[in-house]
């Protein structure tokens, strides 16, 4: 089956398209036909036909849709019908940068291939196996029975994805490992992943908690952002702009929020860019090892995303410190030039590279929706 995986965003739309079946995914043998980003995107419609003159390979069969919060209601990808799509809707309010440009893909996908199945892959689905412990915040309880204010998790699909291919790596399955799994790009977050099951993870109600980011702040004590509205008198918009595209390393270095030009403003001499690299690594080493106080150790720590498969620095000192909890980088392999799977450290907590491939799980994702094949 010919798979068309769109991710929308507020000005671009990311494509892909993969020819799978339940062979092909029994033998790794999916093929990726085609891929691309149309940037500038005016409206979705538009964008669409410019994917559709790009793409080969023959006739579009079904669409995956990459969609980030699906709240309490969807726990597992489903096939979009009205329901879906108005509780997409529903829970725009949750994911305002996301949800909003993801309905408007679909839409647009159904406008012009109304014909053809479409799948909605949510990033809050793998969390759903979380225990109270871990997603219930300490407010009145009313706010969580009645308002479903609780830690939803984000990134699930690539965390899911890493997961699995790190156990088909060792021929086994995700059931039979602890890993902790760090997603780390312009957004960044980690899960800990407890034999096949997500029991913790750094984002929350919504992507800004944990992990310093992109543009993104990750933690910040709910008694400062009351401070900025009540003496500071920033509007509520005003504050949630801040948080979500001028703070994280961006707001914290005054310089970019792409990591390799701050690692050369470090090294230039800059000291607010050594604040923000700094300040993500030691944020990240941190999670690590709540995680492995949560899990009571693991068998593999696993780096993806961006930064993760790319910056063997950041690894280092990300990794730097915690060989006390059985983690430590091999230099050698951690510095070698490969975008393979790849072992990088072998400690008691194996240390791995595993690139993330979102897209493909979608796909596949889609092929078992319409087939009515269990999620693995």
């Amino acid at each position: 089956m010919k798979i068309l995986v769109l991710n929308a965003g507020s000005s671009s739309l990311k494509f892909d398209l993969w020819e799978t079946s339940p062979e092909a995914i029994a033998n790794r043998s999916d093929r990726e036909l085609a891929k691309g980003t149309i940037e500038r995107v005016t409206s979705m419609e538009a964008a669409l036909d410019q994917v559709f003159e790009k793409l080969s390979g023959g006739e579009v069969e079904a669409v995956g849709h990459r969609v980030v919060h699906g709240g309490e209601r969807f726990q597992t990808s489903v096939i979009i019908d009205a329901e879906v799509e108005k509780g997409i809707e529903e829970l725009s309010d949750l994911a305002p940068l996301h949800n909003p440009h993801n309905l408007e893909g679909i839409r647009a996908a159904q406008a012009r291939l109304p014909n053809v199945k479409q799948v909605a892959v949510f990033d809050t689905a793998f969390h759903h196996t979380l225990p109270p412990r871990a997603y219930a915040y300490a407010l009145p309880y009313e706010m969580l029975e009645q308002r479903d204010i609780r830690r939803y998790g984000f990134h699930g699909i690539s965390h899911r994805y890493v997961s699995w291919r790190f156990a088909e790596l060792h021929g086994k399955k995700r059931a039979d490992f602890r890993l902790i799994t760090c997603h780390l790009g312009n957004g960044c977050s980690v899960c800990a992943i407890d034999h096949g099951k997500s029991v913790d993870t750094s984002m929350g109600f919504t992507p800004l908690e944990g992990l310093v980011m992109g543009t993104r702040s990750g933690d910040v004590d709910a008694g400062a952002i009351l401070h900025l509205i009540l003496h500071e008198k920033m509007a509520a918009r005003e504050v949630l702009d801040l948080l979500n595209t001028g703070s994280g390393l961006k707001g914290l270095s005054g310089v970019s929020n792409d990591m390799r030009d701050l690692l050369k403003a470090e090294a230039d001499g800059n000291p607010r860019a050594a604040l923000a690299v700094d300040t993500f690594c030691y944020r990240a080493r941190k999670y690590i090892g709540a995680y492995l106080a949560a899990m009571n150790g693991a068998d593999a720590l696993i780096f993806t995303g961006g930064i993760g498969e790319n910056s063997a620095e950041i690894r280092a000192r990300i990794c730097s410190g915690i060989e006390a909890l059985g983690v430590a980088i091999n230099d050698a392999a951690n510095n070698a030039s490969s975008h393979d799977d790849r072992r990088i450290g072998t400690a008691a907590v194996d240390v791995w590279v595993v690139p993330t491939e979102e897209e493909l799980l979608i796909a596949r994702d889609t092929l078992r929706c319409i087939l009515g094949i269990p999620h693995e």
